[in-house]
């Protein structure tokens, strides 16, 4: 069990609860501390911890990522999601351990050794109670060596458990790159291509159809000896699949994907040149 002191809603947080989800904006106390579409968030969210539906909870705010991503440096919004996250964890979620687990997560490497032992403990939390996504989150953790050492091994046991139990795309795209780089395993670019290709398979329409399309069109351009044929045709495609769905992972918050849409564009000019080089042969008769 968690050693954080994670606890349910008080019946005098019930009470201040239950006034902020009946108040308007104007009324609310808030219009000082939070923008208004940040207010409905929250309002949304506490709706929902108050009546214990705990996925919808999670699902407003992942359907309101951009808002919940420009808001994350506001200190009201920010207890207040994180106190729903508390009592939802303490309720018995799998997913909100890996919310809250987030919270604690710094990705760019500031986060403090607390912090990230706390992270850690949260998704080791959501994954024993079945949360897929708190178990790729930990791979993170040891991927990068965010408040511990770099532990590659440890990384795709944490992916390989999401992509086995649930075929977690984020999951098997993340064990794609440890086949490409050899890290933690032996560097085979067949089985890259193939982790990235079901990543491809399982996200399409998701948030991560981006990188496996991204992988997959890389990997396009050249070929793979044995394996895989120069294909830029298909290559410009899944360019244009990846630039698309990079703009959807943007809007819902994941900023840090903007220097990787800059790279699936420039993929697509590339592309586009070898397809056009391609046909331009074919016409001339020299394929």
């Amino acid at each position: 069990m968690c050693a954080l002191k994670l606890e349910k809603l008080t019946e005098e947080e019930r009470a201040v609860w239950e006034s902020l989800v009946e108040a308007t904006y104007e009324e609310s106390g808030y219009a000082d501390s939070m923008d208004e579409d940040a207010f409905e968030v929250i309002q949304c969210v506490c709706d929902e911890a108050l009546e214990g539906d705990y996925d919808w909870m999670l699902r407003i705010v992942y359907d309101n990522g951009a808002t919940v991503a420009r808001n994350k440096h506001n200190a009201e919004f920010h207890r207040l999601l994180k106190r729903a996250y508390e009592h939802a964890v303490a309720s018995g979620s799998a997913g909100a351990c890996c919310n809250l687990g987030n919270m604690y997560h710094n990705t760019d490497n500031s986060g403090s050794e607390e912090d990230y032992a706390t992270a850690i403990e949260l998704y080791e939390l959501g994954a024993d109670r079945g949360d897929d996504q708190s178990s790729v989150n930990l791979g993170y953790i040891y991927y990068y060596g965010r408040g511990v050492a770099k532990d590659y091994a440890a990384a795709y046991e944490c992916y390989a458990r999401a992509a086995l139990a649930s075929g977690n795309p984020e999951a098997f795209w993340k064990l794609g790159d440890l086949y490409a780089g050899g890290r933690g395993v032996r560097q085979s670019d067949r089985m890259a291509w193939a982790m990235y290709s079901k990543a491809y398979e399982n996200g399409k329409g998701s948030g991560f159809e981006c990188r496996a399309a991204h992988h997959m069109a890389d990997y396009l351009m050249n070929g793979i000896e044995g394996v895989l044929e120069p294909d830029p045709d298909r290559a410009l495609e899944l360019y244009v699949r990846a630039e698309i769905s990079y703009y959807k992972a943007i809007d819902a918050g994941l900023t840090y994907y903007s220097r990787c849409l800059d790279q699936a564009i420039e993929g697509q000019a590339k592309a586009r040149k070898a397809v056009q080089e391609e046909h331009r042969r074919i016409r001339a008769g020299e394929e």
